[in-house]
């Protein structure tokens, strides 16, 4: 049997790159041979679940000291990680060299953000935050703000808390590893300057795995520069691509003669974005867009889409509580909402507005909160609104802009997304790893 340990913040029913990417390839995998993926849970608020997959088991970070522990009771045959400054998947990782256990994982992938006078620039899908500053102050903010698991219980816990249990995690593991004292406080340092100060180039270094997953080629040499071994690295594609150009030609009929309306929220705390979010910016955003759809001379179904993680469901009902057409979504399938979906409104480009590309529906870009290097706005692929008045005449062209710039968006498509067998190359490569 091969046993597998992915260390990740969310339960696997929950949809997110990697939960996605192992709801996929492990009855792939099974064809080949029996497989048992353990989940370690890192975020502890205090909700406990058995896994509804049977091939899948649920431990909780907090139940054990230190990663070292975790690893010689699983006995796991490789450990996957999202690569990135995670003080506990890098716990694991030092454990995992310590012991002498194979690592592989995911690398954020890079897009083209904008090419004029042979000057190409390259980063995610907009420019990052840079001031420390208000990353500081967005990280004190959360380290005190209290989370609500999820609209089913009541459950709350501090974030700081759940914070600084991890650092914790990480000493007794660096510790276990027979780490001295001076060397766990210089790691310690270390983590913290990556945080508010990371280096230009180097700054990944720390996550090197024996096989790194990333998107497409233009990825390749950031990564590199970034502190990954080139050699290590492979060029995979998109599950998530893959599911969105399956459905693309799947056309359902339409239900009713009401425009469809899919808005997607953006979550860009903690500096992800140079732009100037708030979340009272955001709940205004919210409001103004609700009450100005309700004026729209056409009859529309709403339905807002939150982050499956990242955002708390109470606080958005409670925004939404007076407004009586509005559907709340969280956990549902992001690629059936879209499906369903005439026009998606979002403030910033994302994945699931990627995955809308792909599926071919209109999208407008309410940059309500002015994100600078904005992908679908720098390639023109979407249509963009800079003001409330402006949202209902985007509304009303968005079919014909997409029309109108097919060709573009498709090469930008082609060019950037690729499609077919992803799940296959990354079997392939797992496969291959077991083998050596």
């Amino acid at each position: 049997m091969l046993k597998i340990i992915v260390v990740s913040n969310v339960f696997p029913h929950i949809p997110n790159s990697t939960t996605i990417l192992f709801k996929n390839i492990v009855p792939i995998i099974k064809k080949k041979l029996e497989i048992k993926v353990f989940w370690i849970i890192t975020d502890d608020y205090g909700e406990r679940i058995k896994a509804a997959d049977p091939n899948y088991e649920i431990s909780y970070l907090s139940d054990y000291n230190n990663a070292r522990e975790i690893l010689e009771k699983i006995k796991p045959d490789l450990s996957y990680h999202f690569i990135g400054n995670s003080i506990t998947d890098y716990a694991f990782l030092v454990a995992e060299r310590f012991l002498k256990i194979p690592s592989f994982g995911h690398a954020d992938s890079q897009y083209v953000l904008s090419q004029s006078n042979n000057e190409v620039v390259i980063g995610n899908y907009f420019r990052e935050q840079t001031s420390r500053k208000k990353i500081f102050l967005e990280n004190v903010r959360q380290f005190f703000e209290k989370k609500n698991v999820g609209s089913e219980n009541n459950i709350k816990a501090n974030r700081g808390i759940n914070f600084l249990k991890k650092y914790y995690f990480l000493i007794r593991t660096l510790r276990s590893i027979q780490k001295s004292h001076l060397e766990v406080i210089a790691e310690l340092f270390e983590q913290i300057k990556l945080l508010y100060h990371p280096p230009s180039v180097g700054f990944q270094e720390k996550y090197n795995c024996d096989l790194m997953f990333t998107e497409n080629s233009p990825s390749v040499d950031f990564l590199v520069n970034s502190g990954l071994k080139r050699e290590n690295i492979r060029v995979v594609g998109n599950p998530v691509w893959d599911n969105a150009f399956e459905k693309r030609d799947q056309i359902l009929p339409k239900e009713d003669k009401k425009l469809n309306i899919l808005f997607i929220t953006a979550n860009l705390s903690s500096g992800q974005g140079k732009s100037d979010f708030s979340k009272a910016r955001r709940n205004q955003m919210i409001k103004e867009t609700v009450t100005s759809l309700n004026q729209f001379h056409k009859e529309i179904s709403l339905v807002i889409k939150i982050h499956p993680t990242g955002e708390n469901y109470t606080e958005y009902s409670q925004l939404l509580e007076k407004f009586k057409n509005v559907h709340l979504s969280q956990k549902d399938d992001i690629i059936d909402l879209i499906s369903k979906s005439d026009v998606i409104i979002t403030p910033v480009t994302s994945t699931a507005a990627i995955i809308a590309l792909i599926m071919n529906k209109p999208i407008i870009i309410w940059n309500y909160f002015h994100v600078e290097q904005d992908l679908l706005l720098r390639t023109y692929t979407a249509l963009e609104c800079k003001d409330i008045s402006e949202l209902g005449n985007c509304l009303d062209s968005a079919k014909s802009f997409r029309e109108k710039n097919a060709e573009r968006i498709n090469k930008f498509i082609d060019e950037n997304f690729s499609y077919g067998n992803s799940l296959q190359r990354v079997v392939s490569e797992i496969l291959d790893l077991v083998k050596k």
